[in-house]
């Protein structure tokens, strides 16, 4: 289910804040709103809110920031938000493909999040905390096509963002669409799942 974290004290990277100013790059303003009612920046006598990008923040309040967007401005504004956060998140240095970029956002979003002060993917060693849940890609054999699983408390609208975006680096004519015969968050699901195909 969107926007409902599946563990507390779960925490988000400053840098993934920046998707949001970037998703609203014409009306910036709009975007600290959501940032500041949500207790995310603040909004201090004097001095404009701005984003500390080394800081972490509350999955939890910033998950209700993407609620409130999506009540507010629409869905749309979200996969617009998704598509950036290639740009403003850590993502693995070792992409070379739309499978290793597709692939990389599991890994992407772990490193972006922790979990008790412990960043939730360690590079050095590979292992991953649980807890937030993952987005799965698998290539289907002999097709242009990948089949992308996201189980996380993020929005759809999100998830189809990020996959966009990140497919879109090494195919920028790949095309990304929700799978219309599977659940859906939106719907109450746990899961959504899309299809990347060029």
């Amino acid at each position: 289910m969107q926007f409902k974290s599946f563990e507390t004290g779960i925490e988000v990277s400053g840098e993934s804040l920046g998707a949001i100013v970037d998703g609203f790059r014409k009306y910036p303003s709009v975007a600290m709103k959501y940032l500041t009612r949500f207790g995310l920046v603040k909004n201090e006598p004097g001095h404009a809110p701005s984003i500390i990008r080394n800081a972490w923040y509350s999955l939890d309040q910033w998950l209700a920031a993407y609620e409130g967007i999506a009540e507010e401005i629409g869905y749309n504004s979200l996969y617009g938000i998704g598509r950036s956060i290639p740009e403003n998140a850590t993502f693995p240095a070792e992409i070379n493909d739309v499978y290793s970029a597709v692939a990389s956002i599991d890994i992407a979003y772990h490193l972006n999040h922790r979990k008790n002060g412990v960043v939730m993917f360690n590079p050095k060693n590979g292992e991953m905390l649980e807890g937030i849940g993952h987005y799965r890609s698998q290539p289907v054999a002999n097709e242009n096509r990948i089949v992308c699983v996201c189980e996380n408390p993020y929005p759809c609208d999100f998830d189809r963002g990020i996959i966009s975006a990140m497919a879109g680096r090494f195919m920028p004519d790949a095309k990304t669409v929700h799978d219309s015969e599977s659940v859906c968050r939106k719907k109450g699901a746990d899961s959504c799942t899309y299809i990347v195909w060029w």
